[in-house]
């Protein structure tokens, strides 16, 4: 048995579906976030409704976990792929996640204009250089994740990085241009927050998107896929539960 923390930005259509699937289930609620703690497969399930955005869930999630002290983090809710090779339901798991709002640009004097092409992504780390720095996913989930057969028929499953910042980008060059640069393949608000705090508590973390929409490939926004997401996480949880 495990304490597994999932954590999601929106509860009505990312929470609802594991809420429901709760066995005796309690309701905490707190000046950063909810907490919805009950059984899943045996597991000790933590629900957190973070909210949107990197600041409510680098809150929520350090306030969960000295609350709970987790075994294992699931970050999970819909995306936006940028890559070509993936589509609407698709499924994407974060082995790496980058931060795409930190930004180191070039020196323009006043007149001299500004452009998104000199604007470079890095991270700040006091004590060494500059430079950009992704966040990696626990290797231990990733490895039992990668070792379960799924039984996921909605669309694909991929592995690799995903951008997460505090922005909703729609300019479709930008996104390639993150593609083919930093090989990211999906976008969402949470993932580097959780990933950043969770490696500093040393918890395995694990980031699960469900892709809402390609801009890319033109394919549109719809934010109720993300129930096909949650299906996903539910079938993963029993599959974690065996591999005691």
């Amino acid at each position: 048995m495990k304490r597994i923390l999932i954590i999601s930005a929106m509860a009505d259509v990312e929470l609802n579906y594991l809420i429901e699937k709760l066995e005796n289930k309690k309701i905490e609620k707190t000046n950063i976030c909810n907490f919805y703690t009950g059984k899943i497969y045996e597991n000790d399930i933590i629900l957190c409704d973070a909210k949107v955005g990197l600041i409510n869930t680098a809150s929520s999630i350090t306030l969960a976990i000295e609350k709970y002290n987790p075994d294992y983090i699931i970050n999970q809710g819909c995306a936006g792929a940028c890559a070509k090779n993936i589509h609407k339901s698709d499924i994407v798991i974060g082995e790496q996640c980058i931060n795409t709002t930190s930004f180191y640009t070039k020196e323009k004097k006043e007149g001299q204009g500004y452009s998104l092409d000199d604007w470079e992504l890095i991270n700040y780390t006091v004590g060494e250089k500059d430079k950009l720095i992704p966040q990696n996913a626990g290797k231990e989930l990733i490895s039992m994740v990668k070792s379960i057969k799924h039984n996921y028929t909605e669309g694909k499953i991929h592995y690799g990085i995903i951008g997460s910042g505090d922005i909703w980008n729609k300019e479709i060059d930008w996104m390639i241009r993150l593609n083919k640069k930093h090989n990211i393949i999906c976008f969402d608000m949470e993932g580097i927050a959780v990933y950043t705090i969770a490696n500093m508590y040393k918890i395995p973390a694990i980031d699960i998107r469900v892709i809402s929409d390609n801009a890319v490939l033109g394919e549109e926004y719809d934010r109720n896929i993300s129930i096909k997401g949650q299906e996903f996480v539910f079938n993963l949880l029993k599959k974690l539960n065996t591999k005691e």
